[in-house]
């Protein structure tokens, strides 16, 4: 038995690290149940943080709104075009009337999350934040919306405001956005599997499939 480690650094405000953590789930199933004895190896998901805005935002705005600060009117209708269609292939439905803020917030309670209750909840955690800021058009730099959302994974109400209401979290997310960074990561999603190979953007499920295979046979060659 394997296990196979897989670094997913994104921010939780990217549509396409939503988009990548769907096709990576699918690539796992498809190999514990196609590659030979994959069923007998498991998986070690960390997400960790990277900030699009270096410099959060100080209030929130509409998704249209952000969109256009960067990108033409032209431009927006068909990024927004494209990400329906590929999100829709991967099993997302998004959409774009809510509003969007700082990530702050949610990455402080995913990097909380892996230290108290383990990688598996982190990601269930991360799946479901990316859930709220995209289909159900929730700002997930509100304290309720994060809050809700992370009851929707089994974590407890009074535990996580509990959380949230110190400073636990603060400094080591901004560390690790600046690695990031230092580390030469110019953009999310950026995903190292088995801890050498990196990968940029959101892969499709047989190129997850590929890399998955590929972190596997180097690790039975070292």
């Amino acid at each position: 038995m394997a296990i196979i480690e897989i670094d997913i650094i994104s921010d939780i405000i990217c549509p396409w690290c939503y988009i990548a953590s769907h096709n990576l789930q699918k690539a796992i199933s498809l190999y514990k149940r196609t590659y030979p004895d994959g069923s007998k190896d498991s998986f070690s998901i960390t997400w960790k943080p990277y900030f699009i805005d270096e410099v959060p935002p100080a209030e929130s705005m509409l998704v249209q709104d952000r969109m256009l600060r960067r990108m033409t009117p032209e431009q927006v209708s068909g990024a927004q075009t494209r990400l329906v269609r590929v999100g829709a292939a991967s099993g997302i439905q998004f959409k774009f009337g809510g509003y969007i803020g700082s990530s702050r917030l949610g990455h402080r309670l995913l990097h909380i999350v892996k230290q108290k209750k383990g990688g598996e909840m982190q990601d269930r955690l991360a799946e479901m934040l990316f859930h709220y800021q995209f289909e159900r058009e929730a700002d997930v730099s509100e304290v309720e919306v994060v809050v809700e959302a992370a009851g929707r994974v089994g974590l407890g109400e009074e535990e996580v405001r509990g959380w949230l209401a110190g400073n636990d979290g603060v400094k080591e997310i901004e560390e690790q956005g600046r690695w990031a960074r230092d580390a030469g990561v110019q953009g999310v999603p950026h995903i190292i599997v088995g801890g050498q190979h990196h990968f940029d953007g959101a892969l499709d499920v047989s190129e997850f499939f590929e890399a998955v295979v590929l972190a596997r046979q180097s690790g039975l060659s070292q």
